[in-house]
């Protein structure tokens, strides 16, 4: 409860990351493992108590029962599946509200290969970009493709030095990178940049890359 209570006042703030990915872990852990427990018990042996003859098929009777033990385990995961369940709903509902909010844009001309690059998160009230390099990597906890990302820095934005030069300065930085990706991502709103523009910014990514 008191982990549930925490991670919906982050929700209530719109940070979102590293909490929603945790939530479906372990709604996934639960379901598994009810899963598993309902196939062991139907792989117990059953006692011939009759035939049905309007449907002709041999009836059975359960010689398994579940301890307290057990009991008390079906509890605990129907209660944990049916809140976990509630709270991925309430961030993935704030989830799709940022994304409405955010928008990604090309820097410059497009590369033919977009797996790896830069975003540019413009900051809302301050003339501030915060870069990040990403990469296309492979299978996360939940086997699906993920982008890989590392900040870089903060820069000052203004007259002389825009985002295109900005493109510019880390192309010459970086020399494993002569012709990199390079995306702006501007917010309507101020939200958390690690814990919430930043996984949404990634997925807009996948999108872009047509890994979503």
């Amino acid at each position: 409860m008191a982990y549930l209570q925490h991670i919906g006042s982050e929700f209530t703030q719109n940070r979102l990351h590293p909490y929603l990915p945790e939530l479906k872990y372990h709604f996934n852990s639960c379901v598994d493992i009810q899963a598993n427990k309902s196939q062991i018990k139907t792989s117990f042996p059953k006692n011939l108590t009759g035939i049905n003859f309007q449907q002709w098929r041999l009836e059975y009777e359960e010689t398994h029962q579940d301890d307290p033990y057990l009991e008390d385990l079906n509890y605990i995961l129907e209660f944990a599946i049916d809140r976990f369940s509630r709270s991925i709903d309430e961030g993935t509902e704030i989830f799709t509200e940022v994304e409405e909010n955010v928008k990604i844009s090309p820097v410059g001309i497009v590369p033919l290969r977009l797996q790896e690059g830069y975003l540019l998160f413009l900051h809302t009230f301050q003339p501030l970009v915060s870069v990040f390099e990403y990469q296309l990597a492979l299978y996360n906890e939940m086997k699906q493709r993920y982008l890989k990302t590392t900040f870089v820095e903060t820069v000052r934005i203004g007259i002389g030095n825009t985002v295109s030069q900005i493109k510019v300065d880390l192309t010459k930085k970086n020399k494993s990178l002569p012709n990199p990706a390079t995306y702006v991502v501007e917010s309507r709103y101020d939200y958390p940049l690690h814990e919430t523009l930043l996984p949404v910014a990634e997925k807009l990514m996948l999108r872009e890359i047509n890994f979503a």
